[in-house]
C-alpha cells in the first residue's frame, strides 16, 4: 500500500471536514488555492508557515500534521519537560542542571528533530537568552513570523506557549504605547491563556501556568492591573487540577505585589507574603525564603 503523502493527507482531512479548497484557504491572505491544489497534488513543498496555517485549518498541531512527523525520543521528551518543569530561582548548582539539559538536547537531539520542535528549542533558548541578559535581540525572528498567527488560534499547544512566553518577555523589555499594535496583541494573547486550563491536557498545564506568571509579571510593570485578577484564578484553578503547589510561593508573591499596588493593602499583602514564606519553608527551599523576605523589604521600603 502507498504511504499517504503529506498533500494526501491534508486534501483527505480536508474532504473529510467537508471543505472545499476556497473554503479552507478562506481570504488566501495565508495560502492560496493554487498555492494549497499543488501542495495537495504534491508539485509543490510547503514552507513551515504554509503548514503552520493548514495545521491550524485543521484543528491539529504542526507536530500532528508535519510531512516529516516521527515519535520524538523519550529521552529527548523528558530533557525537554524537565527544563520547562524545574525552576531555578536564580540558584546557580539548577541554572547550571539546565543549561546542561539544553547543550545535551542540541548536541544530541536537535538534528533530527521536526522543524516544529527545533523552534520550540530555539524558542526556549531564546527566552532565557533575553531573561538572563535583559536584552530583546534574542528570538525576534520567531516572535514576528510566528505571533500574529498564534494569536488567532483558539487552542494553544506547548509549543505555542513558548513562542508566546518568548514574546511575553520581549514585551516586558518594550516600550509598547497605548496604541501600539505589540500592546493589541499582547493583551489579546494574555486575555486567552485562562481560557487553555480547560482545553489543554492536564499534564501540559504546568507550562501554561509559567506563561501566566510571566504575563501577570509584565502586566504589573506596566500599569495593565485589570486582567490579572483573572490570571489569579486560572493559576488557581490548574493547581486545583494538578495538585501541583511547588510555585504557590510566588503565587502568594504576586498576589502580595497586587494588593501593594492596586489596593495598598499592606496588612492583606502581608497575609500573602507570610503565606509565601511558609510554603517555601514546607518545600525546604531557604534560598527562596531568603528571596521572599528580600523582596518583602523592597515592596514596602516605602510604606
Amino acid at each position: 500500500m502507498k504511504e499517504e503523502g503529506f498533500g494526501d493527507k491534508v486534501r483527505r482531512l480536508r474532504e473529510e471536514r467537508g471543505w472545499t479548497r476556497e473554503q479552507f484557504c478562506d481570504e488566501e491572505q495565508d495560502l492560496t488555492v493554487r498555492q494549497l491544489t499543488r501542495i495537495e497534488l504534491g508539485i509543490s513543498k510547503p514552507t513551515l508557515t504554509k503548514i503552520f496555517f493548514i495545521a491550524h485549518r485543521l484543528g491539529l498541531s504542526l507536530f500532528e500534521v508535519m510531512p516529516d512527523y516521527i515519535d520524538l525520543p523519550d529521552q529527548y521528551l523528558k530533557l525537554k519537560y524537565d527544563i520547562l518543569r524545574t525552576p531555578t530561582y536564580d540558584q546557580l548548582d539548577l541554572i547550571e542542571r539546565r543549561n546542561a539539559k539544553l547543550l545535551e538536547i542540541y548536541d544530541h537531539f536537535y538534528d533530527m528533530l521536526p522543524d516544529i520542535e527545533r523552534l520550540a528549542i530555539d524558542a526556549l533558548q531564546s527566552t532565557i537568552d533575553v531573561l538572563e541578559t535583559q536584552s530583546d535581540i534574542f528570538g525576534k525572528d520567531i516572535i514576528e513570523t510566528y505571533i500574529p498567527r498564534i494569536v488567532w488560534k483558539q487552542k494553544y499547544d506547548v509549543n505555542d506557549l513558548l513562542i508566546i512566553h518568548l514574546f511575553i518577555e520581549h514585551t516586558y523589555l518594550s516600550r509598547m504605547t497605548k496604541c501600539s499594535a505589540s500592546r493589541r496583541m499582547f493583551l489579546k494573547l494574555v486575555s486567552e491563556l485562562p481560557r487553555q486550563v480547560v482545553v489543554m491536557e492536564p499534564e501540559e498545564l504546568f507550562v501554561l501556568r509559567n506563561v501566566i506568571f510571566a504575563a501577570i509579571r509584565v502586566l504589573g510593570a506596566k500599569g495593565i492591573c485589570e486582567p490579572i485578577p483573572t490570571l489569579f484564578q486560572g493559576i488557581h484553578h490548574i493547581m486545583q487540577i494538578t495538585q501541583d503547589f511547588q510555585k504557590y510561593p510566588i503565587f502568594s508573591m504576586l498576589q502580595w505585589k497586587y494588593e501593594l499596588l492596586v489596593h495598598r493593602d499592606v496588612q492583606r499583602a502581608y497575609s500573602y507574603c507570610e503565606e509565601a514564606i511558609i510554603f517555601a519553608k514546607l518545600m525546604g527551599n531557604q534560598h527562596l525564603m531568603g528571596q521572599l523576605h528580600d523582596q518583602w523589604r523592597i515592596d514596602t521600603l516605602d510604606t
